[in-house]
């Protein structure tokens, strides 16, 4: 892969997280208390959807850089230390994804109502400016390189 596929792999990839993020805040209003089941399923689908491009993402950068984190049980969280070793993200968006990846893992294995809507609520608030972060930080790194 070339340096110019890689921008054009994570262009697009942040142009599919953007339209995902347009969908969510489609349905989530903050002023907004409560939600019916399918709705914050439809929230928690997104935000797992978010995450997941942009771990797309930095695991492309990471191939890019031959730091290929493999398939192993733990490679979701190889990719975000990895990306942190390397200075794709700094320690406290690493850190903020973090909790995107547990969440992630969480909703996997549990059923939508015994997720706490505030813990949710948290995330999606926080989702658009995680998102021009990490796009911010990409594109500085992509330039550095």
């Amino acid at each position: 892969m070339t340096i110019d596929e890689l921008k054009k792999y994570c262009n697009g990839e942040f142009s599919n997280i953007n339209r995902i993020v347009d969908e969510l805040y489609s349905v989530y209003k903050p002023d907004r208390t409560e939600y019916p089941v399918a709705e914050q399923a439809a929230i928690a689908a997104f935000l797992i959807n978010i995450y997941s491009g942009i771990e797309n993402i930095l695991k492309q950068m990471l191939k890019f850089d031959k730091l290929d984190v493999g398939n192993s049980p733990d490679w979701h969280e190889k990719v975000l230390r990895k990306a942190g070793e390397i200075a794709i993200l700094p320690p406290d968006l690493i850190q903020l994804l973090s909790k995107y990846l547990a969440f992630r893992n969480y909703f996997l294995y549990t059923y939508i109502f015994n997720i706490k809507w505030d813990d949710l609520k948290l995330m999606v608030d926080a989702a658009r400016d995680v998102v021009n972060n990490v796009q911010s930080e990409v594109e500085e790194y992509i330039q550095s390189i």
